[in-house]
């Protein structure tokens, strides 16, 4: 299923990279509109084939009537990662499923062997497997778990190096291979060293990024906080509180919020599916309505402004020290200098907008996403 919807979205995209005007554009979110992914259904098809009522369902899911009847009927989403994480114990999802539960309907990112919740998390799904039924893995036993974890990896100081050697595939197959609680705390035991460290390249990757766009770029010029910064976003506060959250506690933002973040800091596609990728979420999504629109945006601003992908990676070789991303600095200016030399290097657009004049405009224009 996963493969069809792979293959659905690759088709969605080519359609998309062919729109070039906003006529085209709403043409193609019409058109498609049954592809998109509709969260109302979505609840409506569970409750169908399980035959319960909204109060059954809300007692089998540990949520109120009125909560499951507004996820039904208006289409109201879950207001947290952690809701959608209960509401996939409720219908004794696998962990295939809940990944797609949380990646699909609610943006968020899969379940993540290095982060001492997901972990814990997978542990547990994968162990209700094998006793089906019993309460030493229900929901209430992950939170338990969960609590009893946190504790202890509060104490434990972060491993840079470690954490790079040992692979998230390799954690993962651990996880999957563990038979009982005893080897499970042995295995949060031996890893607190990398679960404190959870989201490091995020942060890393995000912290760059304020330092290119808030620092002095001209003599006499004074660098930005990022308090002065946030004022590029859509909320402020709210990304500062949940920036604080990530470096803090290890808390992921919310998608779109990350999404904004890529838009205040004049991101490209690529830098901005770079940064999904690293908070373990998917590339912007041409099956949801908001980020096909957003999809088609990067596109035009990237098209009236070809030089931004060089112009930021020069920028970013100045405040960086990550390897990584010197890299991948170094390839996109060497691929410019080939075009150059090729005479195929397109000259700068004539359109001044800033992405995010041309997202306010697109609001202004057709209204929310």
């Amino acid at each position: 299923m996963e493969d069809v919807m792979t293959e659905i979205s690759k088709i969605l995209m080519e359609e998309l990279n062919r729109c070039s005007r906003d006529e085209e554009l709403l043409d193609f979110l019409h058109y498609y509109e049954s592809k998109q992914r509709n969260w109302k259904e979505f609840m409506q098809e569970q409750l169908f084939d399980l035959e319960l009522s909204y109060e059954k369902f809300g007692k089998r899911c540990d949520f109120s009537k009125n909560t499951i009847r507004s996820w039904c009927v208006d289409g109201v989403l879950p207001r947290s990662r952690e809701h959608f994480i209960k509401l996939g114990f409720g219908l004794d999802m696998n962990e295939e499923q809940l990944n797609r539960l949380l990646q699909d309907y609610g943006g968020y990112a899969s379940l993540y062997a290095k982060d001492v919740y997901d972990a814990i998390c997978i542990y547990v799904i994968r162990q209700r497997k094998e006793h089906p039924g019993d309460e030493a893995y229900s929901y209430p036993a992950l939170v338990h778990y969960r609590e009893r974890y946190e504790a202890m990896c509060q104490g434990h100081s972060f491993d840079q190096e470690y954490r790079d050697r040992v692979t998230t595939g390799v954690m993962h197959e651990k996880l999957l291979l563990i038979a009982d609680e005893w080897e499970f705390d042995a295995f949060m035991t031996e890893h607190m060293d990398i679960f404190r460290g959870t989201h490091s390249k995020l942060i890393d990757y995000m912290e760059n990024y304020i330092k290119m766009r808030g620092g002095a770029r001209y003599e006499g010029e004074e660098a930005q906080s990022l308090h002065q910064l946030a004022r590029r976003f859509e909320k402020p506060q709210g990304f500062e509180v949940a920036y604080s959250k990530l470096k803090r506690h290890g808390i992921l933002p919310e998608r779109n919020m990350l999404i904004d973040f890529g838009i205040g800091m004049t991101m490209t596609l690529a830098e901005i599916n770079q940064l999904l990728e690293l908070a373990q979420m998917r590339p912007l999504d041409v099956r949801n309505r908001y980020e096909c629109i957003m999809i088609y945006l990067f596109h035009n601003h990237e098209n009236a402004n070809p030089m931004l992908s060089l112009d930021n990676a020069y920028s970013m070789k100045e405040v960086t020290q990550n390897p990584e991303i010197l890299k991948r600095c170094e390839e996109i200016i060497t691929y410019f200098y080939q075009m150059e030399e090729e005479g195929i290097l397109e000259e700068e657009g004539d359109d001044d907008k800033s992405l995010r004049t041309l997202y306010e405009d697109y609001r202004e224009r057709y209204g929310k996403f």
